[in-house]
């Protein structure tokens, strides 16, 4: 028997429906909002990746799904969707200011527990070209909006992170104080020393917990510029009553991040989602001089948290007569009218516990030419005004 590649997941019956769910939520929000959805390939090119995430960050390092293809080149399949975009960015629209939207597959090779898999889904959106406070204060409300839409109870958690230079100059101080005390640290945590430092920060492992905790925090080493930015958001989100928490522990490890950091974390400590701005993303990659804000959500997280009922059909086809069953089909779809059907015409009896255990409103019966209605018990001879009407 050929087995399922491990990491991997089906998404089927009750899983679909939140699946289909939390993408309807996210697209009546933010394709509404302003946003157009792209779709960028799922192969990209190594150096995308390993210029923009960071050649020793542990997604490059350990997770990438990296191969050489037929002609040789070095292809990955993308860990993430924000490096895509700005590449479609600067190659197609780079002298405008675009609201993205993207809902698709991401790829990357780690431990497969709940809520993380080697194949995944993310949906998010970006703003890219000429930015202003705006452009932050926007992708975090229509975050917020969206994660309403799904009645999710969340914690907003924001912090700025400064300059790239900022960050450097805090690496090396987070560096010096997380060495001397290596011994104390996780095994995990001691392979991130060297190589990217300010994940140690994302920890939860208890053995790393009080190490953290008296850390060095990147606070202390904000320019005055970045604290200005960082200070005016504040007040804009106090000014439109969002609630937030400040947590100078977020600095989200990816190299291209800069100033805004933020994260939606759910009452067990999931991080739903999160972002921040990356104005220096499309410099490291030498394809342009814009700005970036986004943010991205963890689709199977949210789906591992929101509880909906399977959609009943309201109309559901009875019948063994192929010619009355395949003519009332055409009927009502002249008519409009959504219908579940058997996948094959078995024992009429079967067929009917079938639309009951779906939970059908109407049963219609071609053989018999009715209309049951399975709520109140009764029945009346077929007239599609009947189901038109109701």
């Amino acid at each position: 028997m050929i087995e399922q590649v491990k990491g991997t997941q089906n998404i089927y019956q009750n899983d679909s429906e939140k699946y289909l769910h939390v993408r309807k939520c996210f697209f009546d929000v933010f394709n509404k909002s302003g946003y157009s959805y792209i779709q960028t390939p799922h192969l990209e090119h190594s150096e995308l990746f390993e210029k923009s995430i960071g050649e020793n960050s542990e997604i490059v390092s350990k997770q990438m799904y990296q191969f050489n293809d037929k002609g040789g080149r070095t292809l990955v399949l993308r860990p993430e969707g924000t490096s895509s975009i700005v590449r479609y960015h600067a190659q197609n629209q780079k002298e405008l200011t675009n609201q993205y939207s993207y809902f698709g597959q991401m790829f990357r090779y780690e431990n497969p527990q709940k809520n993380r898999y080697r194949e995944f889904t993310q949906g998010g959106v970006e703003i890219i070209g000429n930015l202003d406070a705006f452009s932050d204060f926007q992708v975090i409300n229509d975050s917020i909006r969206f994660l309403n839409s799904l009645n999710l109870t969340f914690t907003l958690e924001i912090n700025t992170i400064g300059s790239i230079d900022d960050r450097e100059l805090y690496s090396k101080e987070l560096y010096t104080y997380f060495k001397t005390h290596e011994n104390d640290l996780s095994d995990e945590s001691r392979e991130k020393l060297d190589l990217n430092t300010l994940r140690i920060l994302d920890s939860n492992n208890s053995l790393d917990s009080n190490v953290i905790k008296h850390a060095p925090v990147i606070s202390n080493f904000i320019n005055d510029i970045s604290s200005q930015k960082y200070e005016s958001l504040k007040s804009l989100l106090n000014n439109s009553n969002i609630k937030f928490k400040e947590n100078t522990r977020l600095v989200r490890g990816l190299d291209y991040y800069n100033d805004l950091t933020f994260e939606f974390i759910n009452n067990d400590g999931v991080v739903l989602g999160g972002g921040g701005r990356y104005d220096r993303l499309a410099e490291i990659l030498n394809i342009g001089t814009f700005n970036g804000v986004g943010v991205a959500f963890g689709i199977e997280r949210i789906m591992n948290i929101i509880d909906i009922k399977n959609k009943s059909p309201k109309v559901y086809i009875i019948g063994t007569d192929i010619d009355k069953i395949a003519q009332l089909c055409i009927l009502l779809d002249k008519n409009d009218i959504d219908y579940s059907k058997p996948p094959r015409l078995s024992k009429i009896n079967s067929q009917f516990k079938s639309a009951k255990n779906l939970g059908a409103k109407y049963v219609v019966n071609a053989d018999e030419d009715t209309i049951k209605d399975l709520e109140n018990n009764t029945s009346v001879e077929f007239n599609v005004e009947v189901l038109i009407e109701n």
